[in-house]
This record gives structure tokens, sequence and C-alpha cells, in this order.
């Protein structure tokens, strides 16, 4: 796929020193409105009649696009789908995954939520989100971080957010 012609805006957008939940979501809902346009010139290679397998594509499209490559807690960035593009050498994080699947499920008319989950015990505080879309009712588990496509972590909290 050439990608020449999704050209960045040369800008990432730094969330915060400090990072809360809310503005970590927050820059990813903007991010991911700003891919509209990206994901809706993107969208045709991932069409199908079956909404599973264009899922499954847009799965395997993140992660064999781009390698995993965790952010440090205190430079924590939220990307375009332009930018995710541009940087892939670079890799990206559980954001940036969600950012791409996310942006490329709304382009398909795929309802999608982002949800951000809490792995470690006695705490609410979530350290990991990915999209979940929904296809006649069921959830199907966007997470390229795990090896396997439809396939959820296990987690102690959860909180869904509508995008």
């Amino acid at each position: 796929m050439n990608i020449g012609f999704f050209a960045p805006n040369n800008k990432n957008t730094l969330i915060t020193r400090y990072q809360s939940t809310g503005e970590i979501a927050g820059a990813l809902i903007k991010a991911i409105r700003d891919s509209r346009e990206s994901a809706d010139r993107l969208k045709t290679y991932f069409e199908n009649r079956d909404k599973y397998k264009s899922c499954k594509l847009i799965f395997l499209f993140c992660k064999n696009l781009l390698p995993y490559n965790m952010e440090s807690a205190d430079h924590q960035t939220a990307r375009t789908l332009n930018r995710i593009l541009a940087d892939n050498k670079k890799g990206g994080d559980c954001k940036h995954y969600a950012t791409i699947s996310s942006a490329l499920c709304k382009a398909l008319n795929i309802p999608c939520v982002l949800r951000l989950i809490s792995q470690r015990p006695g705490t609410k505080q979530p350290n990991h989100i990915y999209t979940v879309a929904y296809i006649k009712g069921k959830e199907v588990i966007l997470d390229p971080v795990l090896k396997n496509f439809d396939t959820e972590a296990r987690y102690n909290y959860k909180f869904d957010i509508k995008i």
C-alpha cells in the first residue's frame, strides 16, 4: 500500500507531563476525529460484506504495520492516523493501535468504543486501551498488543468510552 498521499501535519500531541486517564482519552478521541478523512480514503482496503472479517483485517494491518513500542509514562502522545503511518518505523503503543482501529471502524460504519482496563490488582486506574467493535450485538476485540484477534486481556476493571 502506498501511503505517500497521507502526509501528516508534522505534529505529535504531547498529553501533559502527568497524564490523567481523562486527558489521554480526550486526546485520543480528538486524534480519531482528526483521522476521519484519511480513514475514509483507506477504508476500501478493509471493506468486506462480513464486518467481522473487516475487523480482522484492521487488526492484522495494525499488528503488521506498527511495531509495538510502549511510550514512557512521562511522554505519552496521541497521534493521528497520518502521523502514525508516517512514523510507523518508530512503532506505537496501545493508544496508537486504538486510534487506527477506531478510526477505520468508524469509516466502515462499524459501531465501536474505546475500552480502558486496569490490570493491576487493587486499583481502577487504567493501564491499557483498545477498540471494541460491535457486530450483530456481539463484542469484537481489536487489541493488536495481544497475539490473537478477538481475544481480550484479563482485567480487574473496565471502562468504555463512546466515540
